[in-house]
């Protein structure tokens, strides 16, 4: 009677997206540029890593933490909670600080395109790769512009 009651209670579970209904067999590739402004999306890369073992719904943020975890990679940032997310400010002790105009565009997808989702939102697919690649922006006004110029 109680392995019925068990065996009823899993198929309930899995049926309306129980944790064990997760499949646990996406791998992601995490790969970062850590050179400001290369231009470039492909090799040589700074960081070069495969996380396995993923669940189906893992976000970029969820692979993160488990190759932290796993002693693959750290990271660290600003959590904004939602609808922002985390930020990420440093990978592998490179920082990249908005007050000198650095940031870490995050590429994935097909065509390696930079996405329209942080680490918190973006789903990537199954043996996808996402790039970290270091960019710097520009300030905003042509006053500010020129005055640093000077």
């Amino acid at each position: 009677m109680v392995e019925l009651v068990m065996l009823l209670l899993r198929a309930h579970t899995e049926e309306h997206g129980g944790a064990s209904s997760q499949k646990k067999d996406k791998d992601v590739r995490i790969v970062t540029i850590n050179q400001l402004d290369s231009g470039r999306t492909g090799p040589p890369y700074d960081l070069d890593i495969s996380v396995s073992g993923l669940d189906d719904g893992a976000t970029l943020l969820d692979a993160m933490n488990k190759a932290q975890d796993q002693g693959l990679m750290t990271y660290s940032g600003i959590d904004y909670g939602p609808p922002l997310g985390m930020y990420i400010t440093t990978i592998d002790g490179v920082v990249r600080r908005q007050q000198d105009h650095e940031y870490w565009q995050i590429l994935g997808g097909p065509d390696m395109k930079s996405l329209d989702l942080g680490v918190s939102s973006y789903v990537p697919n199954n043996s996808e790769t996402v790039l970290f690649r270091s960019l710097t922006f520009s300030s905003g006004t042509e006053k500010e512009k020129a005055r640093e110029d000077l």
